[in-house]
């Protein structure tokens, strides 16, 4: 099962994510997100829209019918409310799970939903998740991964914990046992072929880009 969850920031525009969501089996709404899928040109059958309804009309709720799930509490952001819902309803052994509109307006809301994916991940062992944006891949990792790749992908990695270290290969610029004290010290990377490889201890988020640096 191919599964998206919908978030609030900006709309996909790029083909990757736009056919992740028009190939979805269902669609997970934050309910902010609503009105864009109203807007979108490809009818979305098999949705559901979550959220404490704040950004919904009445007349919104009254026409979703039992599509509009309420989720009152406010300890999590909309996005998780989503994520809960669509692991609950659908295996995490045999769906994948892509987040789209995650990133863009407001910037706190883009690091915060970026970060969400190490939460996930912690939640939902061994759940095929990532966020796709309009420029690439995220996904959270711990341990020893194998990515695919192309020469000269550009390659990010972002830390959670500074005291864990991060070996690579396959990299233009390798890391051995390296310990990025701040975001940007792991970002920026490269991909010499059509793999590399990342080990950490500790959870890291890793951002591909679609196409090759010129």
């Amino acid at each position: 099962m191919n599964i998206v969850l919908l978030a609030a920031g900006d709309f996909p525009t790029h083909p990757i994510p736009l056919q992740t969501l028009r190939e979805a089996d269902f669609v997970v709404v934050c309910d902010s997100a609503y009105s864009a899928i109203l807007n979108f040109e490809f009818r979305i059958s098999n949705f559901v829209v979550i959220g404490d309804g704040d950004s919904l009309s009445e007349a919104d709720k009254a026409a979703l019918g039992d599509r509009w799930i309420h989720v009152a509490e406010q300890d999590y952001n909309d996005l998780h409310k989503a994520m809960e819902y669509a692991t609950t309803r659908f295996s995490t052994l045999n769906s994948r799970f892509s987040i789209l509109a995650a990133t863009g307006k407001r910037e706190d809301h883009t690091l915060g939903n970026i970060s969400y994916l190490v939460t996930f991940a912690e939640e939902h062992p061994g759940a095929d998740t990532e966020m796709l944006t309009d420029h690439g891949r995220f996904v959270a990792i711990r341990g020893e991964r194998r990515f695919e790749s192309f020469p000269r992908q550009q390659v990010s990695i972002f830390v959670m914990d500074p005291d864990s270290a991060i070996t690579s290969t396959g990299l233009r610029w390798p890391l051995e046992e390296f310990h990025a004290r701040r975001w940007w010290q792991a970002s920026l990377n490269e991909a010499l072929g059509t793999s590399f490889t990342l080990h950490s201890e500790d959870w890291l988020v890793v951002f591909q880009t679609y196409a090759a640096k010129d």
